[in-house]
Parts: structure tokens; sequence; C-alpha cells
């Protein structure tokens, strides 16, 4: 395998290379692999990344011209990914200068094989004085909780509440039953005070009036006679 790779990322309607490739290898440099797509549009940011992690020392993007897209805007959105200028975007780790957009026609395949064979070489001297692309390892996820000690309390618990006793299930449902009794005992407690109250007014009321008729008769039997009024016949012999 050649110390430097370069994978190049194209849509199938930019250059026609249909006449330059063996076994998806461009044949005017073996250095450079191509995969091909229906639209460019379809090429992510992680890609790029998945091609350094798997040891190419650079990576060219390819689409059509720019406004001339088969799929309306396919070219125009992964160039502005890679400008970082639309999300998702290449990550700060990713060496920019081992990757390049080219946006070329289908006849253009002189140009694209003259521009490849000069990023080859450019990430070559990459290569030779920095060394390979230093590619961000991707982080372990963290392990998880095997199945069986998270559903275990779960398990366990219907188990504890069927081992208790029947005399102990019939002391709880007694005490709850108690409970919910005496909240009702205590509101009837007013219910009958309250009668006792009303009964014991209305007695009052009775007396009082009783005593009333009383003292309205004998203030009559007690009240003095008025004497009879003179006749005219005794006011004249006076």
């Amino acid at each position: 395998m050649s110390k430097t790779k370069v994978i190049t990322l194209i849509c199938e309607r930019s250059v026609d290379l249909s006449q330059h490739l063996e076994q998806n290898t461009l044949k005017d440099d073996p250095n450079v692999e191509v995969v091909q797509y229906p639209c460019s549009g379809m090429i992510q940011p992680l890609m790029v990344e998945a091609a350094m992690k798997a040891g190419a020392s650079g990576v060219i993007v390819c689409g059509c011209q720019i406004g001339d897209c088969y799929y309306r805007e396919g070219n125009k959105m992964i160039r502005e990914r890679l400008l970082g200028e639309r999300p998702p975007g290449l990550k700060k780790t990713v060496d920019r200068r081992r990757v390049i957009g080219l946006w070329l026609s289908r006849p253009q395949t002189g140009r694209f094989i003259s521009e490849a064979k000069e990023f080859v070489a450019f990430v070559g001297k990459l290569n030779a004085d920095e060394g390979p692309p230093k590619v961000e390892p991707a982080k372990p996820a963290p392990a998880a909780k095997p199945v069986g000690e998270a559903a275990k309390p779960a398990a366990e618990k219907p188990q504890e509440e069927a081992a208790k006793p029947a005399s102990a299930v019939k002391d709880e449902a007694k005490a709850a039953a108690e409970t919910l009794e005496a909240p009702a005992r205590e509101e009837q407690k007013p219910s009958s005070d309250a009668k006792k109250t009303t009964g014991s007014s209305a007695t009052a009321a009775e007396e009082s009036a009783n005593k009333t008729d009383e003292l309205a008769k004998s203030a009559e039997k007690e009240k003095p006679k008025e004497p009879p009024a003179a006749d005219s016949k005794s006011k004249k012999k006076a």
C-alpha cells in the first residue's frame, strides 16, 4: 500500500471518470481511490472524518459546478458544510489543509486529474514534514448496567409483599378502616350538638312567651276601674 492515500468522494453526475477508473482507483494516479454518490449533497463531514480515521492522508470532495446541481442545491450544501457555514461541519480536530472541494462539470475530467495529482503531492509533503494526520480517537461508550441487576429489586418487591402472613394483612386492613372512620365520627359530633342547642333554644322561647302572657293577664286584673261619667241633670242641679 502506498504511503500517501487520497480518498475522493464524488458526485456521479460531476466529472466523468468511467474511462479512468480501475477497481475504484484512478488509473492516472493509483494513490487516489474514488467513491461515487448520486449527489454530492449526500456527502457528510462524518464521511470525511471516517476516511481520515481509515488511514487517508487527504480527502477530495467533488460535485457539480455551483448553481448547476441536478438535485438543485446538493453541491451548495456540502460546500457550506466544508466551509463551516452550515451544520453539521467538520470537527475542529480535522486538518483543513487535507480536505479540498472541487466543483466541476462532466467534461472537466482533465482538470480533475491535474488537481488530484497536485493534492496528492501536497499531502505527501505534509506527511513527510509533520507525519500522517492526527485523528481524535472515538470516546468509548459508558458501560451499560446489566439488565438482571436493574430488574432484580423490582422483581423481589412483589415476592416480599406476597410473603406477608394473612394475620398481618388483616391487621393492616383493620387499622386502615379505623383511620377512615375516625374523621366521620368527628364530623357527626357537631351535628348532634347542634340539635341539642336548637331544642333548648326552642324550649326557652316557649317559656318566655308563656311568662309574657301571664304578666299581661295579671296586669289587666290589677288595673283600677274608671268612675262612670256624670249625666247632664246632676250638672244642672249643681
